[in-house]
């Protein structure tokens, strides 16, 4: 999203990412070449030849150094690696992904850089509800040290925005997720009643979860589920539900849903599969954290609820009131339009990079 954005405004972008992410899931590394002009994979270890200087140098370095605690791919190869990219083209702008990888930045040789971190999370609470055990306020020290370190510090959830500019002052901007909008002249019949899509991260698992044992023995037997992505693996076949753990386009199956469910549990930060939900016109159906950063908690398109019992309610309200359906539809569309078109983000990046 944020590098269409930036390709809009005209701007030559280079994508590092991490070779060892892209192997684990499997990624591509063919590129759009309408978006972004050169991938780099950085390796977290260096080429296991004994003839090689930085075979030695990390090899040796593992007997005196800890791993990184919150990312252990953040290694002084990777470091170096990042290091070299940057040396070969000295980038006018370097926008960083999670704080996690603040450690790739060098305020020495960069100096002269505009560095961006683009938060996407509150990490230290997202840490938190992994692991309770945390020591909250060590990492959260930790977290706004580094986010310290950046010109400029973007988040997407207002209430992270609120957070963070707190202590940070007003370097912390809000850019919120943008999707081109996808909505409907005509109300068709829709195959699905009902459409989720999601990875198979931890909260997505708990949500869907919670939803299956708690909501969906209570909503009539007709009903047409779809979920959608890596997900589905999680999830027991049952009638009525459709489960498809890839597909190369959304679109047509967001055209055939009626509603969005978001169940989430846990988690932090704006929910992307949300906004994208209300481009197409959807109103969703969801609990609390479903509208966790949204600018406003009300007339947004979403109906919440953590009770299972007003969840199916809410669920049925818009599957058998046309009307009702119908303004809630439009409510999610003028959300949408107000706070998550293309055109006000560009203003925003436009505010930071001219």
């Amino acid at each position: 999203m944020t590098l269409t954005i930036l390709k809009k405004m005209g701007y030559d972008i280079d994508l590092v990412g991490s070779a060892e992410i892209y192997r684990w899931q499997n990624d591509t590394t063919e590129i759009d070449k309408n978006i972004v002009d050169n991938l780099f994979l950085i390796k977290q270890n260096p080429p296991k030849i004994k003839t090689s200087l930085d075979y030695w140098k990390h090899k040796i370095s593992k007997f005196y150094q800890k791993p990184n605690e919150y990312n252990h791919l953040l290694t002084d190869f990777a470091k170096k690696e990042f290091q070299n990219i940057f040396n070969k083209t000295k980038y006018d702008v370097i926008i960083i992904n999670y704080e996690f990888w603040t450690g790739l930045v060098d305020n020495g040789s960069m100096k002269n850089t505009l560095k961006i971190i683009d938060t996407h999370d509150w990490i230290t609470l997202n840490e938190f509800y992994k692991n309770e055990s945390l020591d909250i306020g060590k990492r959260f020290n930790e977290e706004l040290s580094n986010l310290s370190k950046f010109d400029k510090v973007i988040t997407i959830s207002e209430d992270e925005h609120l957070v963070f500019k707190r202590f940070l002052g007003e370097k912390v901007i809000n850019i919120p997720p943008s999707f081109t909008p996808h909505f409907e002249k005509n109300t068709p019949d829709k195959k699905y009643d009902l459409i989720f899509v999601g990875s198979e991260n931890i909260f997505n698992v708990q949500s869907m979860q919670w939803f299956f044992d708690n909501v969906h023995p209570l909503l009539p037997s007709n009903i047409n589920i779809i979920v959608i992505g890596k997900i589905s693996k999680h999830i027991e076949e049952r009638k009525g539900v459709k489960l498809v753990e890839f597909t190369e386009s959304l679109e047509e199956y967001y055209h055939q849903s009626k509603i969005a469910i978001c169940p989430m549990l846990e988690g932090t930060g704006i929910k992307i599969k949300v906004i994208e939900a209300l481009s197409y016109g959807l109103p969703i159906v969801g609990t609390e954290r479903a509208i966790d950063g949204f600018p406003s908690k009300t007339s947004n398109g979403c109906l919440v609820s953590d009770n299972p019992e007003i969840f199916k309610d809410q669920i049925i309200s818009l599957l058998q009131d046309k009307s009702y359906y119908l303004d809630m539809k439009k409510q999610a569309e003028e959300y949408f339009r107000n706070n998550f078109s293309s055109e006000k983000v560009i203003e925003k990046w436009q505010s930071i990079l001219q």
